[in-house]
Parts: structure tokens; C-alpha cells; sequence
């Protein structure tokens, strides 16, 4: 058998074909869609913004069932029908059921109990086993169609066209945001090229031109009130309250209010001389305020107060555009067309660890915790701003003499407890706190800095003093956890997870499929392992370069590229093992453990690129060269080997959400064993005498 290329195929004849642009289409399609479905379910269900990473999972097991039943993708097509308007209808339905999350006394959850009466309510467990379920089923026909294109090629080339077509996905997506597109056109998209891949068969292309229309349909009425924006991070939801004040929702719950602080509405309103008292109380502290930086501005509140104040500069970091831009349009004050204030769309963290200027005082605004930092993670998007690390940095940010004012809305007292020790920790002083257990906007402000020096007859809170809780850091920044535990509904929902992934698996294989001893464990393990890396990899650039949505783009694509190019040279000069690749994996691996990602901020914004760039990319150039060494030699077994990747992948989502528990750096031990298991795996892997010959396979 020649392993490099598939046997009684003409390679000529498959490239004349189409069969590589329908192989990179499909492929586009399968990471397309599970960009848009990353950000459209958890967009209209609530709760399932806190399992961003289940879409990705979903997205490995369908594609891995599919590539399974690779021989039966004539009919598994089919199954994009009832899948697609199944997923759609469910998430129409959910979005206006009110889902019960159990008290959890290990971490807190936002948005998700709202006092909305309702005769109906579910239970988070159903709600996303039902998504996920749905999302992999969705998946599944995308699979088999990709394995059947798979299937004409070299494994390796394959995998290339593979990677180029998902390579264009993610780019393509990105320009979608870029461009501020909403699901409908989303769908529409996928739905064309869907359309355009089924032509060879008019009856499968006019039912996926219906679907396509359907799924259009559906996502232009599953809406919430309007006007409705989808910035990269959020659907967001603006709703006039009343005459002094809109309400922003994102993903379904509340996120902020734009309030009108001018005399008029303040004389006229409870409400609103309350929220601008509770805003002032610690500014009666500050002395000689010029310069002033606002973390997380969102539409203006906090930036409108200091302008009424006299501050003569600041600078306004805000990370959502979208966010931004209502502000600058609606709010009352139209405090961002003042010469005095500098916008910053940016992440709060990385501004902090970039800029070099020096305030008289900084303001953390109530940041968000309503989303997590990418797809792949289980990192809320504030997460880095309330570490020691960033503390420290707000201190070595502030004049000598300057003040540091955080509002917070603490949902636990633990939580405030964190914060308290934080910037305790920081300044060397424990801050002053203001505490409203009446709470509007926020319920904690806590005061540091030359401010909080001339708080008169100030006693700690016994109740934030006297609790243990576990210090974040950029290694474990986890604020809203109570101490390094895995809570128990994450618990229950990756076994769920696993569960649905054994069933579809089993279902998948079919009676005698596949023997046990056939299973491709060194891609199983290298799937797991990669998975990690790659988790690794968007927290350690966002650390260094934010968390914004470009710089997860930028981090996915170069992850392609970087597999692509291990791909290609594997292709012309094929190493005569994988021996080499192995020792600079764990080295490369050794090295990334050992070195903070802060220890790289120093260097400059060139520095930082060359070496986090290395320091993240070279475990996974190693890992993709082995990768490809492997694969190249699976021409009898390619689908079935890269569904066992992909499902190995699945087990590496699950194991992500250890570092609740390890800390992020030790998803690093995690990904070595993985690798480990491929070197002890590899010796006992025969692909030529275990594979059971399946119709048309070979």
C-alpha cells in the first residue's frame, strides 16, 4: 500500500473535479458556522454564555460522528434539514424560557435569575444538553460531506485543504464583524455557499436554499427589544426606561444604565440623584484631580460625573465598540465629543500594561462579567483586570498622590472580599468601603490610594477583613470563584458532555464498525493534547495584548497558519521520525511554564510580539509537525483517524476547565501527559493490519 496516495484514485482527475475547492468549502462552512453559532445561541439563551466552549466541543463531535459514518454521507446529508431547524427552533423557544441555575456557594453566575413570571422553567442541566446535542447533531452531516471529499486526496494534502478552508472561514467571519453584520446575514452566507457545494445534486441544493431561507427567517424574528446591535462580544438591546435614562441589555440581561445627570433630571428624579450620589460619594476624598483614566467607560456614566467635576483630562478605555458608540449617540451629557476626553477602544488590562502616562486618579468602572474571553475558554472577559498583577499595575499608573476608585457589584460577599484584598495587596493599606446594601448600579466602592487617607474615623468591614478567600492572579483569575474548585455545575454539564459524546459515538460506529484495538489513540491523545496548547496559547496573548475580538482572531488565524505551514513541509521534506519534534515540544512546553507572560510586558510592543509570539507558537509548531508526520501515514485510515483527533479534542475541552482548579499554566502539565500518551500509544498502533475494511473505503 502507498501511503501517500489514496489507492485506485487519480489525484489529476479529483483536483479537476472540484473536489479540493469542495473539500476547503466544506471546511469553511463547519468553522464558519461554529463562529456564528458561538455567537448567536448564547445571544438569545443566557445561560449558555457560561459554556461558549460546549459550541466548540459540539462542533469536534459532530464533525468526528460524521466522519465515522464517512461512507453513508449520501444520506447523512439529508440530516441538515431537521438539524438545522431543530437547533434554530430550539434556540427561538429557550430564549424566552426562563432557565433556574442553583445557588452555587463556589462561584456566581450574572444574568441568570430574572424575576420574569413564567408557568414554564428549565433547568440549566436540560437546557444545555439539549443545545449541545443539538449543535453536534447540526455538525454531523458537515462531517461526512467533508470526510467523502477527504477521502480523494492524500491524507496530508487533504488536511491542508482542510486547514486553508477554515483559514478563510475565521477570516471571512471576522469581516463579517468587522462590518457589524447581524445572524440573519450569517446564515444567509452559509446557507449560499451550502447551496453552491450541493449543486451536483438539484434536489439537496433546493431543500438547503429552504433551509437556508428558513434559518434567515427564524433569526430576523428571534429578537429582543429594539433597536438591536451584535457587537463581536454581544447581542445588545437598548430600551428607553424613561425620560432620564436607557437600558442596555446584553445576551438577554441587563448590563447598564445611560443616565441623564443634569440638574433637570437629578431634581426631578429619586432614582437618579440617588445613582449620582452613590457615583460622587468618594470624589469628596479627591484633591487637585486633572488627569483621570476610566476603566471600562462603557456609554459614559462615570466619564460625564468627572467632566461635571472640572477634571481637565481623561482618557476613556472601553473594549465593546458597539457599547462605545451608543454612548457617544445617546447619552444625555454627550461627554465623549468633549475635547477634555480621549477614547480608547481597547481592553482594560492591556491599556494598563501599555500606556506610560500617569494620573492624578483612575477609575474602574462596574465591568462587565457577562461573557467569556473566546470560545475556547473558560475566562470570563474581565477576568485579567481583577488580578494582583493588574492592581499593581493601576498603582504604578497613578501620580504620587493619586487615588484609585472602584465601584463593583458583588453579588457575594466573597467576592468583595477579593477586591477588598486586591487592592490591599496593591497599595500596602487596606481601602476604604463604601457598602450599599440598597444597591443600584453597584453595591461596593472601594477607596485606595492619597483618597483614601482622608476618609475621616474609617473602620474595615469585619465581613470582607475576617473571610479566606483565594487571591486571583494571572495564573488563576478567577474572581468570581470562591477558591480553586471545579463548581458543581460545571461538573454536571461536562458529564453531560461526555455522555451525549459516547452515545453519538456508539451510534456513529454502528455494530462491528470499528474494533476497540482500532481506535486511533495517538491522534486521540494528540487531539487532547493540541486542544490544551491551543487554550494555552489565546490566554497567554490575550494577557500580553488583550482580550479583545481582533486579537482572538489574530491568534486562531496564526494557529492555522502555523499548522498549514508544519503541513506543507511535512508535504517536501518529511522527517524520517518524530523524535526531534517530541523533545522540542516538551521543551518548548517546559519553557512556556517557566516563563510568566508578564515577565514579557518589558520588552516593548515589538518584543512582546516576537517573544510571546514564540513562546506560544512553538508548542504548537511541534505539535502540528508530529501531527503531520502521524496523519501522513494514515492513508488506509484518515477519516476515521482525524474523527479520533477530533474526539480527543472533545476530552481536551473538558480538561480545560481544570485550571479552575491547576491554574492556567498547568494546563500546560496536562497537554505534556496528553503528548506523552501519543509517544506510549504510538508503539502499539498498527493501522495496516487493525483496520477493518468498511464499503468504499479503499
Amino acid at each position: 500500500m502507498n501511503g501517500d496516495r489514496p489507492a485506485g484514485r487519480d489525484r489529476l482527475s479529483d483536483w479537476r473535479s472540484g473536489a479540493a475547492a469542495r473539500l476547503a468549502g466544506y471546511s469553511f462552512l463547519i468553522l464558519f458556522f461554529e463562529l456564528a453559532l458561538i455567537r448567536y445561541v448564547p445571544g438569545h439563551v443566557r445561560v449558555f454564555g457560561f459554556y461558549l466552549n460546549f459550541v466548540l466541543m459540539a462542533t469536534f463531535l459532530g464533525m468526528g460522528v460524521g466522519l465515522l459514518r464517512v461512507e453513508a454521507a449520501s444520506r447523512l446529508r439529508w440530516l441538515a434539514v431537521p438539524a438545522t431547524l431543530a437547533l434554530l427552533l430550539a434556540v427561538r423557544f429557550l430564549a424566552h424560557v426562563p432557565v433556574e441555575v442553583p445557588l452555587d456557594t463556589d462561584e456566581a453566575l450574572w444574568g441568570v435569575f430574572e424575576p420574569t413570571p413564567s408557568a414554564l422553567r428549565l433547568g440549566i442541566l436540560p437546557t444545555t444538553t439539549v443545545l449541545f446535542a443539538l449543535c453536534a447533531a447540526f455538525f454531523v452531516p458537515l462531517g461526512a460531506l467533508l470526510g467523502a471529499e477527504f477521502r480523494r486526496f492524500r491524507p496530508l494534502v487533504a488536511y491542508s485543504l482542510d486547514i486553508g478552508g477554515s483559514l478563510v472561514g475565521i477570516l471571512a467571519f471576522g469581516l463579517l464583524s468587522l462590518l457589524r453584520t447581524t445572524p440573519p446575514v450569517w446564515f444567509g452566507i452559509g446557507a449560499a455557499v451550502w447551496v453552491v457545494l450541493a449543486l451536483d445534486t438539484r434536489r439537496y441544493a433546493a431543500a438547503m436554499a429552504a433551509v437556508g431561507a428558513a434559518a434567515v427567517a427564524l433569526a430576523l424574528t428571534t429578537t429582543g427589544p429594539r433597536p438591536e446591535y451584535w457587537s463581536p462580544y454581544y447581542r445588545i438591546n437598548v430600551e428607553r426606561g424613561n425620560e432620564w435614562l436607557y437600558r442596555l441589555s446584553v445576551n438577554g440581561s441587563v448590563h447598564q444604565y445611560m443616565i441623564d445627570f443634569r440638574s433637570a433630571a437629578v431634581d426631578s428624579s429619586d432614582f437618579v440623584r440617588a445613582v449620582r450620589t452613590d457615583y460622587l460619594a468618594p470624589y469628596s476624598l479627591l484633591r487637585g484631580v486633572d488627569t483621570v483614566l476610566v476603566v471600562g467607560a462603557g456609554t459614559g456614566n462615570d466619564v460625564a460625573l468627572l467632566l461635571q467635576a472640572g477634571v481637565r483630562y481623561v482618557d476613556a478605555v472601553e473594549i465593546d465598540p458597539i457599547i462605545l458608540e451608543i454612548g457617544r449617540a445617546a447619552n444625555f451629557q454627550d461627554p465623549y465629543t468633549d475635547p477634555r476626553v480621549h477614547v480608547h477602544l481597547d481592553d482594560a488590562r492591556a491599556y494598563l500594561d501599555r500606556t506610560d502616562r500617569q494620573y492624578d486618579a483612575i477609575v474602574l468602572g462596574t465591568l462587565d462579567s457577562q461573557t467569556l474571553l473566546s470560545g475556547m475558554s473558560s475566562l470570563r472577559l474581565d477576568n485579567y483586570v481583577y488580578t494582583v498583577e493588574a492592581f499593581q499595575a493601576m498603582r504604578a499608573r497613578l501620580k504620587p498622590g493619586g487615588s484609585l476608585i472602584t465601584y463593583h457589584m458583588s453579588p457575594a460577599d466573597y467576592i468583595g472580599a477579593k477586591i477588598y484584598r486586591l487592592v490591599e495587596s496593591a497599595f500596602g493599606t487596606p481601602p476604604v468601603v463604601i457598602f450599599e446594601p440598597s444597591h443600584r448600579l453597584f453595591n461596593y466602592t472601594f477607596i485606595a490610594g492619597a483618597a483614601a487617607a482622608r476618609a475621616p474615623d474609617w473602620r474595615p468591614p469585619a465581613a470582607l477583613v475576617g473571610m479566606n478567600v483565594s487571591l486571583p492572579r494571572d495564573d488563576w483569575p478567577y474572581l468570581y470563584l470562591r477558591s480553586r474548585t471545579l463548581p458543581d455545575h460545571y461538573v454536571r454539564a461536562l458529564a453531560m458532555v461526555l455522555a451525549v459524546a459516547l452515545v453519538m459515538v456508539v451510534l456513529g460506529m454502528g455494530p462491528g464498525r470499528l474494533r476497540a484495538t482500532q481506535f486511533d489513540w495517538p491522534l486521540f491523545f494528540m487531539g487532547a493534547g493540541f486542544l490544551l496548547v491551543e487554550t494555552k496559547s489565546v490566554s497567554e496573548i490575550s494577557l500580553l495584548f488583550g482580550a479583545t475580538w481582533t486579537v482572538n482572531l489574530a491568534v486562531f488565524s496564526s494557529i492555522l497558519c502555523v499548522i498549514l505551514a508544519a503541513n506543507l513541509w511535512v508535504l517536501r521534506r518529511p522527517p524520517k521520525g518524530t523524535a526531534w519534534p517530541f523533545v522540542g515540544l516538551f521543551a518548548s512546553l517546559a519553557v512556556a511554564y517557566a516563563v510568566p507572560a508578564r515577565d514579557l510586558l518589558p520588552f516593548g510592543l515589538a518584543g512582546r510580539w516576537v517573544l510571546g509570539g514564540l513562546l506560544v507558537a512553538l508548542p504548537v509548531l511541534f505539535a502540528a509537525v508530529i501531527f503531520a508526520v502521524l496523519f501522513r501515514t494514515r492513508s488506509a485510515t484518515a477519516t476515521s483517524s482525524l474523527a479520533a483527533n477530533l474526539l480527543g479534542a472533545i476530552v481536551g475541552g473538558v480538561l480545560e476547565y481544570s485550571a479552575m482548579v491547576v491554574g492556567i499554566k498547568g494546563l500546560y502539565v496536562l497537554a505534556a501527559g496528553c503528548y506523552l500518551a501519543v509517544i506510549l500509544t504510538s508503539a502499539r498502533w498498527r493501522p495496516a493490519v487493525e483496520v477493518v475494511p468498511q464499503p468504499g473505503e479503499g
